[in-house]
């Protein structure tokens, strides 16, 4: 066909009607129309130029049409017989046949209008003519292909996807949608289920931890998609697929949102190459308690914890799997991950406890607040300070007390403890912080020969700037009115009054 139409684009304007080559282009052109492929060979030929100008007679006239009107025929004819048919059986084949003779002949429209009449017969109060339409509409979707009967599908997985929203569908459905997503497997259509999926989704609420449907259709055939098999089939091939596919993968998994989903993929959320590993991670970070589950299992199982006694790290096969579950927990923001997290605050594995503040951080919340006051206590300086900054970024004026207990008892941090009261304010906050810049005694206590008194009261001047408000303006004020007129004048340039001149600028 190209080799041809490279003649016919040769050949003048004005001598291609009696062309030999333009003639046999036309006819090999008409054939194309049964084949399989026949959109994708036709959109490469329109591409390059030539088309088969109109024929003085119609399409029904030609030898194609001919068949195409044979095969509407028959296919009418079949559908009024079988839909009648207490025998109907045996001749569900012939249905088959014809149904796929539509598909091989072009006529997309016709086959989109023959499924549609079956869907809505499933409408039907007879249930023995929503069983006949079933049975049909089952053959006709095992007869499509994926890859070359796209606006078929299409139409197919839209009509499911409609009728399951809207709550429309009956209990017949469920064969039916098992039996597309079983098609689609087989194919690789995974984005004829998405959307399909995507509408089951909205019928399932998770409430209490418990899953509950409104509809028994879609319920189960979630329970036939979520058999091991299935979810396995899905999960590996996140571990070869291409970019596209792996996305719609991912749509699919997501919609789909199982134990037995969060399940597999946490079996590859230590795999050793990084974007299955981040694959995985996103697609349990987007599927809620399922996800909230499984990381559960995995922090409460001890198995996961047994190192060698001689060592505080976990090995790597342990400490991926661990770090990453510890991570999903963080990115789900769920109170109730708070729970399996704080079974392991005082790991050995410092590697551990900094995930665990870094998860804390990003759920929030009163429980988190309590577990980081306690791990701004560890014996790792580097924990401590993570701690501390996270509860100035996460807290409130409520968190203060806290916050100053635990300056007052441990002396440790006392810059990032101070930084974060002037990010929490409070009545409480100001109080203190003005009591630091007066009282050299606490002063003295709280700089424990770690840290200069100098930057304590740096610290404390920013940090009463930062809450910005008449009375911790004032306390400022004071400190710096209290000042003598000699260390006015030698402290002038000190970093404390460099400090106080330029937050009084601003206010």
């Amino acid at each position: 066909l190209m080799s041809l139409l490279e003649q016919v684009n040769s050949t003048p304007t004005d001598q291609r009607e009696n062309d030999e080559s333009v003639n046999l282009y036309i006819a090999m052109r008409r054939l194309v129309q049964v084949h399989p492929d026949r959109e994708r060979i036709l959109e490469h030929l329109d591409d390059l130029g030539y088309k088969e100008p109109k024929a003085e007679h119609t399409d029904e006239e030609s030898a194609t049409g001919a068949i195409k009107i044979e095969s509407r025929d028959r296919v009418e004819s079949l559908l009024d017989e079988l839909l009648k048919d207490e025998e109907r059986d045996h001749r569900t084949t012939e249905f088959a046949d014809a149904f796929h003779r539509l598909l091989t002949t072009g006529q997309r429209e016709k086959a989109i209008e023959v499924t549609s009449r079956l869907f809505d017969l499933l409408d039907s109060s007879d249930s023995d003519l929503r069983q006949k339409a079933l049975a049909l509409l089952v053959v006709a979707v095992n007869t499509l292909q994926p890859v070359t009967d796209e606006a078929v599908m299409a139409s197919v997985t839209r009509e499911i996807a409609y009728r399951v929203r809207d709550k429309k569908e009956t209990y017949e459905y469920s064969e039916l949608i098992w039996r597309l997503f079983q098609k689609c497997l087989t194919e690789k259509g995974y984005n004829y289920l998405i959307e399909v999926t995507d509408a089951m989704a909205t019928r399932r609420l998770v409430d209490s931890d418990v899953t509950v449907y409104d509809s028994m259709a879609v319920k189960k055939v979630f329970e036939s998609i979520n058999q091991s098999d299935v979810v396995d089939q899905l999960v590996s091939e996140l571990l070869t697929a291409e970019h596209d596919e792996t996305a719609r993968l991912k749509a699919l998994l997501v919609s789909i949102g199982s134990e037995e989903v969060a399940l597999a993929l946490s079996s590859i959320i230590s795999h050793p190459v990084r974007s299955v590993r981040q694959q995985a991670l996103k697609i349990l970070a987007e599927m809620g308690k399922p996800s909230l589950k499984i990381c559960t299992r995995i922090l409460v199982n001890d198995a996961y914890f047994e190192r060698d006694p001689a060592r505080h790290e976990l090995p790597d096969n342990r400490w991926y799997v661990v770090r990453n579950a510890i991570f999903v927990l963080g990115l789900l923001g769920d109170p109730q991950g708070v729970t399996p997290l704080r079974l392991r605050l005082s790991d050995p594995d410092v590697r551990v406890r900094r995930e665990i503040v870094s998860s804390l951080e990003k759920i929030g919340g009163e429980d988190a607040l309590d577990c980081l006051v306690f791990m701004a206590e560890d014996t790792v300086r580097e924990i401590r300070e993570s701690c501390i900054i996270a509860i100035g970024l996460i807290g409130s004026a409520d968190t203060v007390p806290l916050l100053i207990d635990l300056v007052r008892r441990t002396n440790e941090e006392t810059l990032k403890a101070v930084a974060a009261l002037g990010k929490l304010g409070g009545d409480d906050a100001k109080t203190f912080l003005g009591s630091l810049l007066e009282n050299e005694q606490e002063l003295s206590k709280l700089a424990g020969g770690r840290v200069s008194k100098e930057d304590i009261r740096v610290a404390v001047v920013r940090a009463l700037g930062q809450i910005g408000d008449k009375q911790a303006i004032d306390k400022i004020k004071e400190f710096q009115a209290g000042q003598s007129a000699a260390q006015s004048l030698f402290f002038k340039k000190s970093p404390v009054n460099k400090a106080i001149a330029e937050i009084l600028s601003r206010h």
